[in-house]
This record gives C-alpha cells, sequence and structure tokens, in this order.
C-alpha cells in the first residue's frame, strides 16, 4: 500500500482569540529528526483551515519525514506583522511514527511482510495485491468482516 500524508493541525491566538488569515507569515524556525538530523530545508507548507487552526502534511518515507519522528516550532508571525507575543508565536509541533499508523489503522489497512499487502479501504472492499503468504508458512487467508457479516474471502496462495 502505498504511504499517504497525514496532516498535523495546530491553533495560533493573538490575545486569546483565533488568529485568523496569516499562514503566509507562517514558516518552521526549526525541523529536526529526534536523533538531530536538521529538516528544515525540506520543512512543509503550511495552510489554514479556518478559526485559528492551520496545518502542514507529511508522508512517512519521504522528505522530511523520512528518517522517523519530527519534532520543530513554527513561527507564526515570520515578519512581525502580526504582533504575536512570544508565547502566541512560536508553535511547537511534533509528527510521530504512531500518529501515521494510527492513521493507517482507520484507513483500514493492513500489510502483510514487505512481500505482498492485503488491504481494505474505507468502504471495506477489500483488494489483494501479490500477496504472497507461504514466506510465512502459510497456504490461505480468510478475511472476515468484523460486523458479523457473513461475507469471507480466501486468498490461496
Amino acid at each position: 500500500m502505498a504511504n499517504s500524508a497525514i496532516e498535523i493541525p495546530f491553533y495560533v491566538a493573538k490575545d486569546g482569540g483565533p488568529l485568523v488569515s496569516a499562514a503566509a507569515q507562517m514558516e518552521f524556525e526549526g525541523l529536526r529528526t529526534l536523533a538531530g538530523v536538521d529538516k528544515s530545508g525540506a520543512a512543509p507548507s503550511i495552510s489554514e483551515i479556518g478559526g485559528g487552526w492551520y496545518k502542514f502534511s507529511v508522508t512517512y518515507g519521504t522528505v522530511p519525514f523520512d528518517a522517523g519522528d519530527l519534532i520543530g516550532v513554527i513561527d507564526a508571525d515570520k515578519n512581525g506583522t502580526n504582533g504575536l507575543a512570544n508565547a502566541e508565536r512560536y508553535v511547537p509541533v511534533e509528527v510521530r511514527l504512531d500518529f501515521y499508523a494510527f492513521k493507517r489503522l482507520t484507513e483500514k489497512a493492513v500489510e502483510i511482510d514487505g512481500m505482498g499487502c492485503l488491504e481494505s479501504d474505507t468502504s471495506n472492499n477489500v483488494k489483494a495485491a501479490a500477496v504472497k503468504l507461504a514466506a510465512d508458512g502459510w497456504d490461505a487467508i480468510s478475511v472476515t468482516e468484523p460486523c458479523g457479516d457473513p461475507y469471507v474471502w480466501t486468498v490461496s496462495q
């Protein structure tokens, strides 16, 4: 299954209220892996959701999210035009592999080792692509809907 982007939301306040229409004034002050590798040069762009909420997207396995968890600080007023106090201006963010794993789980995707995968999308459409089970000593796999539907799919090796 191809890796998909995850969106990381964050909130910015100005004097206790939401800061709006300020995405153009935001950028990463710094972005690093937990091992200290600087990823600032590949920092993602920031866009507005609304009501003081903003977001950025990353995809696991691609720069900058290619070497594990990320930590960073967003400068929400890079040119000082919004007049934010320092406590409002600098927003700490983190991107963790468990965020990504949770997203994949909620999309009902299951990988079967590096030799192939069996996946189910959010509409419960099950697809098999190059499933290879013999490496694990299995000769077949059955998937039954957790809601109790009588449908059972068997993928033989």
